[in-house]
Formats: C-alpha cells, structure tokens, sequence
C-alpha cells in the first residue's frame, strides 16, 4: 500500500473508502470491480491501483480500518467502562451505529466479509476475526458483574445467543437492504431491554 493514500485530505480518503466498502458490500469479492470503486469515489482507476497495488491490498486494507474504527468507538462511547453486561452492549451497538452514520456500507461490507468464500482472502478474514473475537469475549467476561444474573444462567451460552441473534438481525437487515441506524438503535435497544428482563435477577 502506498504512503501517499494517507497524505491525501481526509474528505477524500473518505470518499475512497466508502467506495470501496459500497461496491465489495454489494459484490462477492471476485466479482467486485475496482474500475467500479474508481469511479465511485471519483479518481481514475489508474490512481486507485497507485494507492493500492492490487484488490486484495485493497479489501485487506478495508477489513483492517473496519476493525480499527469499531475499536476506536468502543473506546469513544466508553463501552468497557462499565461492569453491567447490558449498558456494555448498549454502548457497543450506539457505537457502530455511529460508525455506521458516515460509513454507510461498513456493517455490510463486515458481514460479506465474513461469509466470503473466496480461497484468496477467506483463511486471512476468517482467521483475524477469530482472534479478534476470542479478545473481545475474553475482555468481557473479565469486566463484566456476573452476580447481576440469574443464578440458572450460563452467561457464556447467554452471551452466544445474544452474539447470534444480533448477528441474525443484521443479516436480515442486509438482505432486506435496510441498514438505517436510527431504525436499527431503536430496535435493538428494545431487544436489550428484552435480555435484561430476562436474564438479571430481579431487584
């Protein structure tokens, strides 16, 4: 990747990647052209393979700054400084869908990413994620007060079913084409309020 993508104004790195993030979230990886990207964010595709060698530098590169942005909200909307399981995962979701208000593909391009079959880049995405997820649930269950719950629950097998169902629910979104994060804060934070019913002991 080439140094000079980063000297660019950020207005415009924005729109780059936002290209980017639109065409490989509405294409597979192998089908995703970056003579499309060029011309959606508006520099010749010549300059595009200037900035990045080639398309897999590119998705890398997207999948790696996807990575970044979520772990710089999380941080921004104080998401670990709390020790109630449920305010955590309420901050988590404003978060990304903060993320989500100027990066509009991103959540997309995340669940194409992680269903891609593509040999090229699967074992690389597929392997960051793991590792990526392994953290974040280890990062949890140390923060997290689990004397709140109730005592008949396994909160590891209560932390996979919210992991699933929300996963679901934004799969859904997707194949709907309906990623609109006021809709989907207000949605979720219904279900929250659903799991905590459900799951706390009560006071």
């Amino acid at each position: 990747m080439n140094d000079k993508f980063f000297r660019l104004p950020l207005e415009k790195q924005q729109r780059i990647i936002n290209a980017a993030y639109k065409v490989f979230s509405e294409n597979s990886y192998k089908k995703a052209p970056m003579s499309e990207i060029a011309t959606e964010g508006c520099v010749s595709k010549a300059l595009l393979f200037h900035y990045f060698t080639n398309k897999k530098e590119l998705y890398m590169y997207l999948w790696a700054n996807a990575i970044e942005m979520t772990r710089e909200a999380i941080i921004e909307y104080k998401t670990l400084e709390t020790d109630d399981f449920f305010e955590m995962l309420k901050r988590s979701l404003l978060s990304k869908c903060s993320l989500m208000r100027d990066y509009p593909h991103l959540y997309v391009f995340c669940l194409r990413a992680y269903y891609e079959t593509d040999p090229e880049i699967q074992n690389s995405i597929q392997e960051n994620y793991n590792d990526v997820s392994k953290v974040s649930e280890m990062t949890v269950f140390e923060k997290i007060d689990i004397s709140k719950f109730r005592k008949d629950i396994d909160i590891k097998t209560m932390y996979a079913e919210i992991f699933y169902a929300v996963d679901g629910y934004m799969l859904k979104k997707y194949r709907s084409n309906c990623i609109v994060p006021d809709e989907i804060e207000k949605e979720i934070i219904v279900l929250i309020d659903f799991w905590k019913k459900v799951y706390m002991q009560e006071v």
